[in-house]
C-alpha cells in the first residue's frame, strides 16, 4: 500500500471510525474479502462514497494490498461481546 493510500485510509477512519470485524473465517478470495469488508463498513454506517474509496484502494494493487487495506479499516471484535 502506498503512503498516499494509507493516508487516505487514515483520514477515512478518523471521520468514520473502524468497523468491527476480522478476516478469520472469511472466504480467502479477494472479492470475498472485499465484500465482507464493505458489508462491515455499511453496518458501521460509513457513507457509500467512503466505502467506494476503500474498495478502490483495495483494488489498486495485488492480493496483499487487498488484505492490508481491509485489515486497516477493520477492528477485531471484542471477545467479551460473545
Amino acid at each position: 500500500m502506498t503512503a498516499k493510500n494509507y493516508a487516505i485510509l487514515e483520514d477515512l477512519i478518523q471521520e468514520n471510525g473502524k468497523a468491527n470485524g476480522n478476516l478469520l473465517g472469511v472466504d480467502g478470495n479477494a472479492f470475498g474479502i472485499m465484500g465482507y469488508t464493505a458489508g462491515r463498513l455499511r453496518m458501521a454506517d460509513w457513507p457509500k462514497e467512503d466505502i467506494t474509496k476503500v474498495m478502490e484502494i483495495a483494488q489498486s494493487g495485488g492480493y496483499d494490498n487487498v488484505i492490508a487495506t481491509c485489515l486497516t479499516v477493520l477492528e477485531e471484535d471484542d471477545p467479551d461481546d460473545y
